[in-house]
């Protein structure tokens, strides 16, 4: 039996992020258990597009030696119409990223496989293929598929994708993120990122397309729709596993950053509930995005073009609420996406 005090079900973004912000303020009995090693571990998160916006990087209090490039606006297109969204985000290397974190946080990581959690009198007795772990606190930073999650909450995401990304050599420039939407990909869309020098992320819902000029390709499964709390006595979810990724513009990675960092503070002060607040109050994880996604992925051709023909000779706030008294049906689409791709990424 190994005894820690707190004790993190997954090595990603967010259980890093946990790890490093407990260390950083002192705490140093932390474990993370990762499934994952070697190539499988750094193959899975080089399936992501990487983006994050300067905001919620900012806020997440995380090493910035991971930022390849700037990103300076979002292109969305439908057809023959370009509607620029200025913004300030940032490309990241999440490799590098999570290579800092676990250097920061100097935590005792273990490869191996949670098959069990269970809530004890003294906390938490979690059981792996190799050992058991006796803890005060327990973080489910387990992704979209988390046992914590399913032994400790019983509950689901609404909704899992299954996404495939590309990485192709192929000019990196300008520095857009570009999102192509229309009917083939229903309640998503096609994204097109500048990567690292020379290279792009290019990636769609599994079956919706296919790149055949790869140099990596990877899929992964992305959770949205959270369906009950992500706090109950001293366990918690963070990042995928709390599914607090956004369904209009998919971006989890500041969440997740975030997310291990509020939890972190949170069990400095003994008391996971205002975590448990953040996570039902702020504006990120809003009902209204699902509601949203919902209408949205059933838009034909025809609604598509009827939605972008305000923004045919480009983006304002003032189209915006044009759109919008004009077209009251999508009201919520209109709100929901303007506040997902500037807040939620």
């Amino acid at each position: 039996m190994y005894e820690t005090d707190v004790l993190i079900v997954g090595g990603g973004l967010s259980g890093l992020s946990a790890a490093y912000h407990l260390k950083k303020n002192g705490v140093s009995r932390v474990t993370v258990i990762e499934r994952m090693s070697g190539d499988a571990y750094g193959h899975y998160h080089r399936t992501c597009g990487e983006a994050v916006s300067e905001r919620l990087f900012a806020a997440s209090g995380v090493p910035r030696g991971c930022i390849v490039r700037d990103i300076r606006g979002m292109r969305i297109t439908f057809g023959d119409t370009d509607i620029d969204i200025p913004v300030k985000g940032h490309i990241i290397d999440r490799e590098r990223l999570l290579a800092d974190l676990r250097d920061g946080a100097d935590a005792d990581i273990v490869n191996d496989s949670v098959i069990d959690v269970e809530r004890i009198p003294e906390g938490y007795l979690v059981t792996t293929r190799e050992e058991q772990y006796r803890c005060r606190y327990l973080i489910g930073a387990d992704g979209a598929f988390s046992l914590v999650r399913k032994r400790m909450f019983g509950h689901s995401p609404l909704d899992k994708v299954a996404v495939v990304n590309n990485i192709v050599e192929r000019d990196s420039g300008p520095d857009l993120l570009c999102f192509e939407v229309s009917s083939k990909y229903p309640g998503m869309y096609r994204w097109d990122f500048p990567s690292k020098d020379g290279r792009r992320s290019i990636g769609y819902a599994c079956g919706t397309d296919d790149i055949e000029d790869h140099i990596e390709q990877g899929i992964r499964f992305i959770a949205t729709g959270r369906n009950g709390p992500v706090v109950k006595d001293r366990c918690c979810l963070v990042g995928d596993a709390a599914v607090l990724t956004n369904p209009l513009c998919y971006g989890g990675i500041g969440a997740a950053l975030i997310s291990g960092r509020k939890v972190a503070e949170c069990i400095l002060k003994d008391d996971l509930t205002p975590y448990g607040r953040w996570v039902d109050h702020d504006r990120m994880f809003d009902h209204h995005f699902m509601e949203a996604q919902a209408t949205f992925k059933g838009w034909s051709e025809e609604d598509f073009a009827d939605a972008v023909r305000p923004f045919r000779k480009g983006y304002s706030l003032l189209r915006g609420g044009y759109a919008i008294i004009r077209r009251p049906k999508w009201a919520n689409v209109y709100t929901s996406i303007w506040v997902a791709f500037r807040r939620c990424w």
